[in-house]
């Protein structure tokens, strides 16, 4: 089996969702002269929706969920967290890359919600750890994700920093043949500094290896647009965690969840710099997910698609040439 966990399989139904849609990016609307017509496709993490896909008595199931995401939220790809998949075996993965593949909405991303301690100074736990990441690209492999998002646990140090290179460096030598990247995320510890995660990146070297960053945590760092300008150039997917509270925290009552950062600005950074690649959309949880997850897609739209700008009305009126 996947060997990851215990859940019970995904229930095969029929789903009643649609498919979405994806986002033409108009750079040059958002002041930079030098992009020119570029694609971002916006996704949904189901991590937001952990409850409702653990609760057996809910609908929702990780085989509807891409047609969920589609249809409901208006996305055209999903990035399923490692928790949610334990337990299930190739032919339970096979049948929830199908259910994505018809809702044309594909799981882009599987992303490891535990840190893994592959900085350890202790290499059986760094062997561990890498038998764990080669376990998780096998699954990436069935569900035809191309990305796999995960963390390095472990204090910030040279000594660690080396283990972490090194053992990232063989443990994506050994998952080559699944064709997978890893995208280190953005988080404390080893990668906890954005100087220092883009340092680690180009110390362990080769085109299967990038960020994954989220607007929260640029925010977090006191230099919410530099972050993202500095990590976008390195980043295979960037999440943009809405809502007051962040992924893995209680959620906030819908009149309290307020986003602490401006989603448009952050937009504006990553593409001042070329990012052309997906913005996942991740929420706390719990009854207000989908509705802020909605409103930032719509932002999203509004930013990157705005609709013509109406004619100026002191602006003479052209008619039809003479003779038409």
């Amino acid at each position: 089996g996947a060997d990851l966990g215990a859940v019970s399989a995904p229930c095969r139904r029929t789903s009643p969702y649609t498919p979405g849609f994806s986002v033409g990016v108009d750079a040059g609307r958002l002041g930079s002269s030098v992009l020119a017509q570029v694609q971002l496709l916006v996704t949904a993490s189901a991590s937001a929706f952990a409850d409702r896909l653990r609760n057996e008595d809910d609908p929702l199931s990780l085989v509807d969920f891409p047609a969920f995401a589609a249809g409901e939220i208006g996305v055209r790809g999903v990035s399923l967290p490692a928790s949610l998949l334990a337990g299930l075996t190739p032919p339970d993965l096979e049948a929830i890359r199908d259910a994505a593949d018809k809702a044309r909405c594909p799981a882009l991303l599987l992303r490891e919600d535990r840190p893994q301690p592959l900085a350890d100074v202790d290499i059986a736990i760094r062997n561990d750890a890498t038998s764990r990441v080669q376990r998780l690209s096998r699954a990436a492999n069935i569900l035809g994700s191309a990305q796999l998002g995960i963390s390095i646990e472990g204090q910030d140090d040279d000594e660690r920093f080396e283990l972490a290179a090194s053992t990232v460096r063989e443990a994506i030598h050994s998952i080559n043949s699944f064709e997978v990247a890893v995208l280190l995320e953005a988080a404390p510890g080893v990668a906890g500094d954005p100087g220092r995660l883009t340092d680690l990146i180009k110390k362990i070297g080769g085109f299967r290896i990038g960020s994954l960053v989220d607007f929260r945590f640029a925010h977090d760092t006191g230099d919410f647009e530099g972050t993202l300008r500095r990590l976008a150039p390195y980043a295979g997917t960037i999440f943009a965690t809405v809502g007051s509270a962040a992924a893995g925290e209680k959620p906030a009552a819908a009149s309290k969840d307020r986003t602490p950062y401006d989603l448009e600005a952050g937009l504006q950074a990553i593409l001042a710099v070329g990012y052309q690649h997906a913005i996942c959309l991740d929420h706390a949880g719990g009854p207000n997910a989908m509705a802020a997850m909605i409103e930032a897609r719509e932002t999203i739209e509004r930013c990157i698609n705005p609709e013509e700008d109406e004619p100026d009305p002191g602006d003479p009126e052209v008619g039809p040439e003479e003779g038409e």
